[in-house]
């Protein structure tokens, strides 16, 4: 039959033929030293096949969305024959030569000679002056008094919001907290009393009648002014317990709301918060500060680690993790830099009893480098410097600067950037480095360096006046290096005149 040819059975146990591969037909040579040059004859990755990595990192990669693309919409182009292009191409001819004519006239035409030179005025910044601030202030406590009750509404929302928790203000505030007949005056008033931290037994009698039975955003209003109110009581040493009226009721409440709603809605977690900060041993506070770890949300993750190490001062390696975790991963700046300031209060000692000391250098000399805002970088140097890791540091950084590769050299003077220069042969390397080093990245990061730390010293100014005069990337750093010199060197002087005439 012409179909598929029959493969021979197998009688006895022999093992089939093995596959031969590629690897099996290359001789490989016995000796060292012929082993040496065949890998030696191997093809090496190519520049496209090796990724490319920039320092600092962009922010774009804790970008939590990806943009769509937009949609263009298509359109009608008439194209012209060649007769009318020929037709257009004399007309323009006869523009452009009519364009030549009036351009020798304006050359020969100076301007200055009829107008006179003119300063440009600054545009005045808007400061809030401490006279400005009092008549704002004046204004609204007239409005407190006003027959119209929307107006009365404003001043009392506007005082709470601006908090400045003045005798006038608070007074005010309270009277008509007292006198008012109407439930959202009063409400309104009550609110902005605890935001400016009076928390008096009628005040927060009021707030605790509103959680009880108004709908979601009153309620939220109110756990929103409580948080700030509360957080202020606790982190402030001079505060005591008996300031806050009710607070019994005020524990059973805010417990009734965790306990009835999810643990991971709004409501409860700020309910929760709001307890840790009365409270900072209560049990179903740190169990819903410790789940709302594991979820998604960055803001509560923050909040939920300030509150379990700053005010329940529980500091264990789940925690630790998270701080670091939020340290490397976070998209928002703010709260990369809180996590850093969250190391801080940590304190080496605990690291090291959770032996964790050797991951946390790890992830702070990599974000000195790999980070990219300026502040949060400093905030990582400052962690360093708490957690005596500053030496060490320094030592790795200093031994890069040598480095072949011009990557690692570039994150080393990123890092020396935000910690500072420890001798002065490291400040003469840098100095070498701007002048011959191979790597133009390098170079533009040496200036960057030199203004950040304020270097304000002859040989740097020299050096960067100099690649000044040169066009490119070089240039322009060094235009802006030297303006922000310039300003440093103002505000110095200023300071030593001050200094010199209060003395």
């Amino acid at each position: 039959m012409g179909g598929s040819k029959m493969l021979p059975e197998m009688t006895s146990r022999t093992k089939m033929p093995r596959v031969s591969s590629w690897g099996d037909m290359i001789e490989t040579p016995e000796d060292k030293a012929a082993r040496l040059t065949v890998q030696w004859k191997m093809p090496k990755n190519s520049i496209h096949q090796t990724p490319h990595i920039t320092y600092p990192r962009s922010p774009s990669l804790w970008r939590t969305y990806v943009p769509e693309p937009r949609f263009i919409q298509p359109r009608i182009v008439d194209q012209p024959d060649p007769e009318t292009l020929k037709k257009q191409c004399m007309y323009r001819k006869k523009l452009e030569k009519e364009k030549k004519k009036a351009m020798k006239k304006r050359s020969d035409f100076s301007l200055s000679k009829f107008v006179k030179v003119a300063k440009i005025k600054q545009k005045e910044i808007g400061i809030w002056e401490e006279e400005m601030k009092g008549e704002r202030l004046k204004g609204l406590i007239k409005y407190l008094a006003s027959p119209v009750e929307l107006e009365q509404i404003y001043a009392a929302q506007a005082l709470g919001h601006l908090g400045v928790a003045e005798e006038m203000v608070i007074s005010a505030l309270y009277t008509t907290f007292q006198e008012s007949n109407s439930r959202t005056l009063q409400y309104e008033a009550a609110r902005s009393l605890a935001l400016l931290g009076c928390l008096e037994s009628s005040v927060m009698k009021v707030l605790i009648k509103h959680l009880k039975v108004v709908t979601l955003n009153r309620r939220e209003d109110i756990l929103a002014a409580l948080k700030v109110s509360l957080q202020a009581w606790a982190f402030t040493p001079t505060f005591e317990q008996h300031c806050i009226g009710f607070h019994n009721s005020l524990t059973r409440n805010l417990q009734r709301l965790v306990d009835l709603q999810d643990p991971l809605d709004d409501i409860s977690f700020d309910a929760a918060l709001c307890l840790g900060y009365l409270d900072k041993s209560n049990l179903l506070a740190q169990q819903t500060m410790l789940m709302s770890l594991t979820q998604k949300d960055w803001k509560k993750k923050i909040q939920a680690l300030v509150m379990l190490i700053k005010r329940m001062e529980i500091m264990n390696a789940e925690i630790i993790h998270c701080v670091l975790h939020h340290l490397q991963h976070c998209p928002v700046y703010k709260q990369r830099a809180d996590s850093a300031q969250l190391l801080t209060t940590i304190g080496l000692e605990i690291i090291q009893q959770e032996g964790m000391e050797e991951m946390v250098f790890n992830v702070l000399l990599t974000k000195l480098s790999e980070e990219p805002f300026l502040v949060v970088r400093q905030f990582v140097a400052l962690a360093i410097e708490e957690l005596e890791m500053k030496k060490q540091v320094w030592e790795i950084v200093e031994k890069q600067l040598k480095d072949e590769q011009a990557q690692i050299r570039k994150q080393a003077v990123i890092a020396l950037g935000v910690l500072g220069l420890r001798k002065a042969s490291v400040f003469l390397a840098m100095l070498e480095m701007l002048e011959l080093d191979t790597s133009m990245d390098v170079r533009v990061q040496v200036i960057r360096a030199f203004s950040t730390l304020g270097m304000n010293n002859a040989h740097v100014r020299k050096s960067l006046r100099r690649k000044e005069q040169t066009g490119g990337i070089l240039a322009r750093e060094c235009t802006k290096a030297l303006k922000v010199l310039d300003k440093i060197s103002v505000a110095r002087k200023e300071s030593m005149i001050k200094s010199y005439r209060v003395a």
